[in-house]
């Protein structure tokens, strides 16, 4: 029984999304979603023409605005994308029993098994994903297939866009053999220019070499580089798996130290979280506050609540106080806030109602209900707290990422 392991990945997702939902963006070329050109973020994504000019994901704004001044920044929004990936997620359920999203705008699906029933190639299936997708969301993907996740993200990689790849398996060594190690996941930038002073560029030059001598340039690293470089991964996939966590951030175009301002941002983004939860039947035990100060220092701070919950008061609470312990050391180390998010962790499927719960907790519930049945038709500006209304049409610096 061979292991086979199919990976779908989304061609510009959050770009077409943004596309989809404002039909001004269809022809617009140069387009960079994350962010306007006057935010201190980072890039989401970029349409193909904009990559053109070495912008991508995860790019500062300011320095994809001065790689392409010409490019029309947008910030979308992330229930747009939520359903997107939602309804990409219910074609790909019509294929294998076993879809993990790995994020957004990626999945891995399970084929471990089918050999009897593809007992020469996957790619016909490939090409029906691909082609349901497309037709049934508008949007596009590119699927790649390996013997185990690494191999298969990287064969959808390299057939970006929209394209098909097949690496059989024992075929993976020589094919990875050929790529930089870049291309390797978890090999960013800065660690490629690392490997590159020591003399290893390419996949090749790591298969050649002896794992003793790798290890005297590496130390305990090598090992695993080693087998990556081989073309050794995970082969596991466990469907119906939670996400380990929900967050937002923002970084703000300059550093502040206006207590208000930053405490609407936290309601605010409370506000996003709890409702994400509620949307994905789950419930956060953990909250978590993150500040960067002006010299870049990042302070992380956790709390555990007495019980799981998805009411936004009930999570906005601990997040204040946190608030307040790391506000204290902003102002002694005379910096300002750089960055500010909230995150809520330690997830569980919603439960039922207890039906012996406080009367005033169940008429919050009961409310939090009816918003966002309006918030899902409307979306979420139509109802927000009021400390956070007057920043709706906000400051050009007070939208998550």
């Amino acid at each position: 029984m061979s292991i086979r392991i199919v990976h779908v990945d989304l061609d510009a997702f959050f770009v077409e999304v943004c596309r989809q939902v404002d039909p001004s963006l269809k022809n617009v070329d140069l387009l960079v979603v994350g962010g306007r050109r006057d935010q201190r973020g980072v890039v989401q994504s970029a349409s193909y023409g904009a990559r053109r000019y070495g912008i991508h994901s995860g790019m500062p704004i300011a320095r994809a605005v001065a790689l392409c001044p010409a490019a029309t920044f947008h910030q979308g929004e992330f229930r747009h994308y939520r359903n997107a990936s939602r309804a990409v997620r219910s074609i790909l359920k019509q294929f294998s029993p076993t879809v993990v999203m790995a994020s957004l705008d990626e999945a891995y699906l399970d084929f471990t098994g089918t050999d009897r029933m593809h007992p020469t190639s996957l790619l016909p299936v490939a090409e029906s994903i691909r082609d349901r997708v497309h037709a049934e969301t508008g949007l596009d993907c590119s699927v790649g297939i390996g013997p185990n996740r690494m191999v298969a993200k990287i064969a959808s990689e390299a057939a970006k866009p929209r394209g098909l790849l097949e690496v059989r398996p024992g075929w993976q060594e020589g094919f990875l053999a050929g790529l930089p190690l870049s291309a390797i996941p978890g090999i960013g930038p800065k660690t490629a220019k690392r490997l590159a002073e020591l003399g290893l560029s390419d996949v090749a030059e790591v298969q050649r070499r002896s794992l003793e001598d790798l290890e005297r340039l590496l130390g305990p690293a090598a090992k695993s580089l080693k087998r990556r470089a081989h073309g050794h991964g995970g082969s596991t996939l466990t469907g119906g798996g939670l996400p380990k966590s929900v967050s937002r951030e923002t970084t703000l175009s300059r550093d502040s130290t206006d207590r208000e301002r930053l405490e609407r941002l936290l309601t605010l983004f409370t506000a996003r979280i709890a409702g994400q939860l509620r949307g994905d039947g789950l419930m956060a035990r953990t909250v978590t506050l993150k500040l960067r100060h002006g010299d870049f220092r990042t302070i992380t701070r956790q709390q555990t609540l007495p019980h799981a919950t998805d009411l936004d008061h009930e999570l906005r609470g601990p997040i204040q106080v946190l608030f307040d312990q790391a506000f204290t050391e902003v102002l002694r180390r005379a910096q300002g806030v750089r960055l500010i998010g909230v995150g809520a962790s330690n997830l569980t499927p919603s439960e039922t109602p207890d039906l012996f719960e406080e009367p005033a907790r169940t008429r919050q519930r009961e409310l939090t209900s009816a918003v966002d049945r309006v918030r899902e038709r409307f979306g979420f500006d139509a109802v927000t707290p009021a400390s956070i209304a007057s920043m709706r049409r906000p400051k050009k610096d007070e939208k998550e990422a």
